[in-house]
């Protein structure tokens, strides 16, 4: 009997994978069958996700349902190989925000196939250059406050990786605080503080 497992990956602790899993949910998985990591997307050495593809629990014929392309991976080499592997061993993908790259194995569509991984090239190359930037800008933030004599510990490095742009989307009024909380998967009382340290290490941002 053919299956259906979702997968879920948040980037920290702190963050709430709540959302997720009520989208996973109500594409028609158990929750029994979602599998949940919490650490960076940079690579696919979690846990959870190598515990989905053991052999004995993925089969021929499967669905993984995932929220975005993002959730999957950050690095665009490392996840089109773990796409084209999937659809290589006949396993079902579904990505509920990027629906044109879903996957399946019943479909023997060339030209659907090759739209698929053009679109699959461009999102994931956009996740990769969106990570890297935002290294970057906490880098820099990092180094601003050295300068002015700041001390911090470990509390930037637990930020998700789509933060530093919300923060700037929020502050310029674009989104509200509610949405940016829904986004990243936080409590409001988990986001304040995340804000306050924040601006403390960007000073010039919170201006």
């Amino acid at each position: 009997m053919k299956k259906r497992f979702g997968y879920v990956r948040i980037s920290s602790k702190d963050q709430n994978e709540a959302r997720q899993i009520k989208n996973i949910l109500n594409a028609g998985v158990n929750e029994r069958d979602i599998y949940i990591d919490k650490q960076s997307g940079k690579n696919f050495d979690r846990p959870q996700y190598q515990a989905l593809k053991d052999p004995s629990r993925l089969r021929e014929g499967d669905t993984i349902v995932f929220d975005s392309i993002t959730r999957m991976g950050r690095s665009m080499d490392d996840t089109l190989k773990e796409y084209r592997w999937f659809v290589e061993n006949g396993i079902n993908l579904e990505f509920i925000k990027e629906p044109m790259i879903n996957t399946n194995s019943e479909t023997d569509d060339v030209i659907l196939k090759a739209i698929q991984q053009a679109v699959l090239v461009i999102l994931t190359a956009f996740a990769e250059k969106e990570r890297s930037d935002i290294r970057v800008r906490q880098a820099e933030g990092i180094e601003a406050a050295k300068k002015k004599g700041t001390k911090f510990g470990r509390p930037l490095k637990s930020l998700p990786e789509e933060w530093d742009e919300l923060y700037l989307q929020w502050k310029n009024g674009q989104i509200k605080a509610i949405e940016f909380m829904e986004i990243v998967e936080m409590k409001k009382s988990t986001f304040y503080k995340k804000v306050n340290e924040y601006e403390l290490l960007n000073p010039k941002r919170s201006s």
